[in-house]
């Protein structure tokens, strides 16, 4: 994961130095924006289709506003395997243990992957603070599959990124938003519900 790692320390450098200049700057609502989001879902390898193949992520990313409606973003995601927990209900107490199910029809326990997405967003307004968005673009990957210490799978490449979902803006720059994710990463997909928190400047 070299290739990424350079990639997201030199995209947290330029990040930095843009947000530290912009907040220099009289606090109303400017064309940059900053946001980080959690996503939940499924993924699916080689269109393997099986429950408990479920997928987590965190999502930072940047903005920058050409318009109310156009802007470029730019983003870091981190994911992987999401727990899959079983609870009993006993006389007593509430016992709950981790399933060990085997992913994708494979001997694989664990797996994990990065992302630099570069994607254009369109947004369209319902009302004042009420909004619609779409984005599309791409993301460079680089994905892991593994049964203990041991590397089944592993890949980069550069794949689909799309979302779409609905927004929430307050005067202060401050928004809300919940959507839906995909992301292709060749032979690993990712998609599900995403929720998130984003800031105008």
């Amino acid at each position: 994961m070299t290739k990424l790692k350079t990639l997201s320390i030199s995209l947290v450098a330029i990040l930095g130095t843009v947000g530290v200049s912009s907040m220099a700057q009289a606090a109303t609502k400017g064309p940059h924006s900053v946001g980080v989001q959690l996503a939940g879902g499924g993924a699916e390898y080689k269109n393997s289709k099986q429950d408990g193949d479920g997928a987590g992520s965190i999502y930072f990313h940047y903005n920058y506003n050409f318009s109310d409606m156009f802007a470029l973003e730019v983003g870091l995601n981190g994911g992987g395997d999401a727990e899959d927990w079983k609870c009993k209900d006993t006389k007593d107490k509430l016992v709950c243990e981790r399933q060990t199910n085997k992913f994708f029809n494979l001997a694989a326990d664990d797996f994990k992957y990065g992302n630099l997405v570069v994607a254009a967003k369109g947004q369209y307004a319902l009302t004042e603070r009420n909004s619609l968005y779409g984005k599309l673009g791409a993301n460079f990957y680089d994905y892991e599959i593994n049964n203990g210490k041991n590397k089944l799978v592993s890949d980069d490449g550069i794949g689909l990124f799309a979302e779409a979902g609905w927004q929430y803006q307050w005067d202060n720059g401050v928004a809300v938003k919940a959507g839906y994710q995909l992301m292709n990463m060749g032979d690993l997909k990712v998609s599900g519900t995403t929720l998130g928190v984003s800031y105008q400047f």
